[in-house]
């Protein structure tokens, strides 16, 4: 999924499968002499593999682009955890995505689609954190009225976490004023389960904005049929973009 997000963002991606391939390869570095574990995969991972957290730029789009990251091993908290992640499955590690409110971690399940019950920190070196440490960590990067719970360090679904590597990219790419990579951003979100009517109106407002005219007609005219309330304006708006292809 990452890969699959990188390669849509970035016209000069190497192909999924070559990122995928790449991964193989570092899991095959492995050399333990025993079976890994979770701990001896953080070791491996953020130790003798050299992934670490990019603190010098924390915010470049590169941090969420996930060949891109296998290539400089530096990253933001999400992708050194899909590292992490991906590596400890190819040894038989049973990791999962676990996307606390303003950070992202590492969980490890005892049982198969179970609730993680230990956690770990891939921007920490995949420092081992119990309960109490990732409260600490929440709780020093949000509102003072936020509120933590043990729910937040549950496994994090595949669609929330396309989201959230999507919604960095977003943001990168505005710190950045890079319109390319935000439009082509926002049309992934409409792969992501559960997109609607809200990304395509989202979506809309990208293409117009960016002069896409071609892509602007096609939206429009999706959400004239599936946005009755705000149809004629859809409509009309179609018609507006349709014009400038003449």
């Amino acid at each position: 999924m990452a890969a699959a997000i990188g390669t849509g963002v970035d016209p000069k991606a190497t192909s999924e499968a070559s990122v995928l391939t790449e991964l193989d390869n570092l899991a095959d570095r492995w050399s333990g002499a025993e079976d890994a574990t979770s701990g001896t995969v953080m070791e491996f991972v953020y130790g003798e593999l050299g992934f670490a957290p990019n603190t010098n730029d924390y915010y470049a789009l590169d941090n969420s682009l996930f060949h891109r990251v296998l290539q400089a091993r530096r990253a933001n908290p999400i992708s050194l955890a899909i590292i992490g992640i991906e590596i400890g499955r190819r040894l038989g590690v049973d990791l999962v995505p676990v996307g606390m409110p303003g950070h992202f971690l590492i969980g490890e399940r005892v049982t198969p689609d179970g609730d993680p019950m230990r956690w770990f920190d891939p921007f920490a070196a995949g420092k081992e954190l119990l309960v109490a440490d990732a409260k600490r960590i929440f709780e020093a990067i949000t509102p003072p009225e936020s509120e933590f719970s043990a729910l937040m360090l549950g496994a994090t679904p595949p669609a929330f976490v396309a989201n959230r590597i999507l919604a960095n990219i977003r943001n990168a790419a505005v710190r950045a004023g890079d319109i390319s990579s935000f439009a082509l951003a926002s049309e992934l979100k409409l792969g992501i389960p559960g997109a609607g009517v809200e990304e395509f109106r989202e979506l809309a407002r990208v293409v117009a904005s960016s002069g896409r005219h071609d892509r602007a007609v096609t939206v429009f005219n999706w959400l004239a049929q599936n946005d009755l309330t705000e149809a004629h304006e859809h409509l009309a708006q179609a018609q507006f973009h349709l014009a400038h292809l003449n």
